[in-house]
């Protein structure tokens, strides 16, 4: 018993047909614009990691060198300080007074300054020491 199945060529069923094939035709489209849009979308948070990436990057090298630049900094701190000290040093009759009497050997009017034999040894140690630095 095969029976064969034919479609009656009535209006309902034409338009039923038409109906299923833009049914059909409708889910396609959507399918792409959900592919198309997808693919936009994980392209957007590919490029966007990328960025994330390159950025933190960027980032760290950024802090190392700032890094190292306030170590330079804080140096050259330091080292404006000494100079300062050093200037107001170098501004006091007193300070300047010992300077000249301990390494020039100067005197006021009417001092004598005598060189002992213990003097000879210590210049020559602190001379040598100044040599090597």
């Amino acid at each position: 018993m095969s029976k064969k199945v034919e479609n009656i060529g009535n209006t309902y069923t034409s338009s039923e047909n038409k109906k299923k094939q833009q049914k059909q035709t409708r889910k396609r489209v959507i399918r792409r614009r959900i592919t198309l849009f997808g693919g936009i979308l994980l392209l957007i948070i590919i490029i966007l990691s990328v960025m994330l990436v390159t950025q933190k990057q960027s980032n760290s090298e950024d802090a190392a060198e700032r890094q190292q630049k306030e170590q330079k900094y804080q140096k050259q701190q330091d080292e404006e300080l000494a100079l300062k000290e050093q200037l107001n040093n170098l501004n006091d009759k007193d300070y300047i007074e010992k300077v000249a009497r301990d390494d020039y050997y100067l005197s006021n009017d009417g001092e004598v300054i005598f060189k002992l034999p213990s003097d000879n040894k210590s210049d020559s140690k602190s001379k040598d020491k100044k040599d090597s630095k």
